[in-house]
């Protein structure tokens, strides 16, 4: 019997659909949060989009197929990690493709996948190879699925649904995968951009290669009605920012004040205190610049010279 543990390698080393499968249950597994878990549900049945996003990239740009020997080799050494470095390319450009605006989906997006469903319902090629027959009918039963998802279904009730896909979420499945493997904020994380804002990612922008170069992100202002007292996202801002100017939202760990850089110290308590070897803060003038914890359990000869 197949462990758990090589089934999910392997289905991450299959395209299009294992791997679209496998990706959105890891990103699914890691949001614990009640939000999390209500987007996942009705996110669920939108891995098939990011399965033809795939096979639309391995149709159009065939060098992004991983290498065969290469994924089967990774796979017999049950190794996740050599399995998404080797899809990383795909991956990539899946998530340079996708988007989370609007306008760029109806726009760009969308139109795209219209055409590559016409081309593959006019493909009449006569195939020979069995993984070719099956790949065509793995590809043609994802059309057939894009082209349900835009006709109006009729309920129970007797209203009509409005046709459409979940289509945010196969981008934030993607920029979590390149996050975690590449570092930056993934979507979510809240940052001070460099006026001072603050602000939250709401997706991530990649190049051909390494770390993010930008997010896309929504400014924080207080909340109303329920949220008073918070800061919220706003639902009419949109600001694709440099990922240099979006810095870590983080406590100061003196006076606790949010600092908005990297730093341990705002630059209110920067030039009074520093930090001990232990990472707590202590005097700027404390003797050795360490703490009284720390000094207390060093010996008085270990300062000798």
């Amino acid at each position: 019997m197949r462990s758990p543990v090589r089934w999910g390698v392997r289905r991450a080393a299959e395209l299009p659909g294992g791997r679209a499968e496998q990706l959105a249950q890891r990103a699914e597994r890691e949001d614990g949060t009640q939000s999390g878990r209500w987007a996942s549900f009705h996110a669920r049945e939108t891995r098939w989009l990011l399965a033809l996003v795939y096979a639309l990239l391995t149709d159009e740009r065939p060098e992004l197929v991983p290498d065969r020997a290469r994924l089967q080799a990774a796979v017999e050494a049950d190794d996740l990690a050599a399995v998404d470095a080797a899809m990383e390319p795909l991956d990539r450009a899946a998530a340079r493709l996708m988007t989370k605006v609007p306008a760029v989906w109806w726009g760009e997006v969308k139109p795209r996948l219209d055409a590559y469903a016409d081309a593959v319902e006019s493909d009449g090629r006569d195939l020979t190879a069995w993984q070719e027959v099956e790949s065509r009918h793995v590809v043609g039963l994802l059309v057939a699925r894009w082209r349900k998802a835009w006709v109006p279904v009729r309920t129970g009730t007797g209203y009509l649904d409005s046709p459409g896909v979940l289509w945010i979420a196969v981008k934030g499945w993607l920029d979590a995968r390149l996050v975690e493997e590449h570092g930056g904020h993934s979507p979510g994380a809240r940052v001070r951009l460099r006026d001072g804002r603050p602000a939250v990612v709401y997706a991530v922008e990649w190049g051909e290669e390494g770390p993010p170069v930008a997010y896309r992100v929504r400014e924080l202002e207080p909340g109303r009605h329920g949220n008073a007292g918070r800061l919220v996202p706003s639902l009419t801002s949109d600001l694709l920012e440099a990922a240099a100017d979006c810095r870590p939202l983080q406590p100061c760990a003196e006076c606790g004040a949010e600092t908005g850089t990297e730093e341990a110290l705002c630059d209110d308590c920067a030039p009074r205190f520093l930090l001990c070897g232990c990472g707590k803060p202590t005097r700027g003038n404390a003797p050795y610049g360490m703490c009284s914890q720390c000094r207390a359990e060093e010996t008085p000869g270990a300062w000798d010279d």
